[in-house]
């Protein structure tokens, strides 16, 4: 094994642990205020509703890039300044809860109304009927979307390299850039081929799980 590549494993593992709180902080918060944003969005009154589908076309019709953007080189205008880090997981957040809202809406939409109107034949209140007829059925149909969201908030921790943010790729590009200045050889090929593979061995599998889910709750 070349004497660099102890070095470099050590320097990316770094990376990697910071792109995996970062996956993990920002689906965390886009899940909780997703989930918020969606019950609203289906039962909140219009005027509000009106609003809630501002917030959510806004953050999901942007480039996840600008809304990066945004976080990390606008906010400190109005005083906001953020590490990289923390604007990254803010603005996977806003794009992140804007898609889950959007998952949620429609995964309440889609329960079928026989259901509701028998919960209100047994003498459910509307409360009582949301978390104990709807919200049940809709989970099971937010299951692999919220999988595939996962998955793409991990590709997103990609873009925090644009910010500065020491995560997987960007710890990639530095080591690539210090092998490069140190002995003439950047091992490019080697190193990037690393980030391809964590990427593969920590994504694939959640692709297959949403598949099996998409399967098995099919309607």
């Amino acid at each position: 094994m070349p004497e660099w590549t102890l070095p470099a494993l050590r320097y990316m593992a770094g990376g990697l642990m910071t792109t995996l709180l970062m996956a993990g902080a920002a689906s965390i918060a886009s899940g909780t205020l997703g989930i918020v944003v969606g019950i609203a969005l289906a039962y909140s009154r219009p005027a509000f509703q009106r609003l809630l589908r501002i917030y959510v076309e806004i953050w999901r019709g942007l480039p996840l890039i600008v809304v990066l953007f945004f976080a990390f080189f606008a906010l400190p205008a109005v005083g906001i300044v953020l590490k990289p880090f923390f604007a990254a997981v803010l603005g996977l957040t806003l794009w992140g809860s804007s898609v889950m809202g959007e998952n949620v809406r429609g995964a309440i939409q889609a329960v079928p109304n026989q259901q509701i109107e028998a919960g209100r034949s047994l003498g459910l209140h509307s409360i009582q009927i949301i978390f104990l007829v709807v919200l049940p059925q809709a989970m099971r149909r937010l299951l692999a979307p919220t999988m595939n969201l996962l998955t793409s908030l991990i590709h997103a921790t990609s873009l925090s390299a644009m910010l500065g943010s020491l995560e997987l790729l960007e710890s990639a590009q530095r080591t690539i850039q210090r092998l490069l200045l140190d002995s003439g050889n950047s091992h490019s090929f080697a190193i990037l081929a690393a980030v391809m593979i964590c990427y593969f061995i920590i994504c694939y599998p959640l692709i297959l799980v949403s598949r099996r889910l998409e399967r098995r709750f099919a309607f």
